[in-house]
């Protein structure tokens, strides 16, 4: 039984549309929607995917997909994170569907991501790379631009060594971020930078965030509305 899975999939309601990210993680949470949908658990879903790649599996799993240029609003997002610290900020976009994962979890009324204990960090970027999603034109001067904020990056490449190229046809430059907390002030940086499509820091997206851990129980991390 998939603890996490299951977990995350109670908080979907019949008739809803439930976005769903790209990585291992959100597959998971995939393939539980497909069981239930399958068992008659659940009626009436409409899965909205971050990926190509993702929205395959949900089609070989019999799931309704929205198209993606006429989705208004997202009930609910079940996706996951490279990296998550106390404050539940979040280093996301190891998959290169970064853009597309900002834009469901904008339109989505509340946003769960989930994670193994081994994504928590006590500073995002201590394991993950932060990822840039770049537009090719110009792509040097957007290189250099961001070299100008304070990050070094490289272009990321599959593996046979060609430059990895997005489902939106950008490219990704995977930056290290420097210790520092003012993470707020190097998003706006990296969102004035001409040709940067999006970046991986989602600082205050989540909602919630359900932990895996090794002893097979579920934490939550839920954020304070005040």
């Amino acid at each position: 039984m998939d603890l996490l899975a299951r977990t995350a999939v109670d908080e979907i309601s019949d008739g809803m549309t439930v976005g769903v990210g790209a990585g291992k993680t959100a597959s998971r949470a995939i393939r539980e929607i497909a069981a239930r949908v399958e068992s008659a658990d659940l009626h009436g879903i409409t899965v909205v995917p971050a990926s190509d790649a993702a929205e395959k599996v949900c089609l070989e799993l019999g799931l309704s997909v929205a198209e993606s240029s006429s989705f208004e609003s997202i009930d609910v997002l079940l996706d996951g994170a490279d990296e998550v610290d106390e404050k539940m900020r979040m280093i996301k976009g190891s998959r290169g569907a970064v853009a597309r994962e900002r834009i469901i979890a904008a339109a989505s009324a509340r946003r769960i991501y989930l994670v193994p204990e081994s994504k928590l960090s006590p500073r995002i970027g201590t394991n993950s790379a932060l990822a840039v999603a770049v537009m090719p034109f110009g792509v040097a001067s957007t290189r250099q631009a961001i070299l100008s904020v304070g990050l070094h990056g490289l272009l990321r490449r599959d593996l046979n060594g060609n430059l990895l190229v997005t489902d939106n046809a950008n490219l990704i430059v995977d930056v290290s971020l420097p210790a520092t907390e003012d993470y707020a002030a190097l998003a706006n940086a990296l969102d004035a930078i001409p040709g940067i499509v999006e970046h991986g820091l989602f600082l205050d997206e989540a909602d919630e965030i359900m932990v895996e851990r090794s002893e097979g129980v579920i934490d939550r991390m839920v954020r304070s509305s005040d």
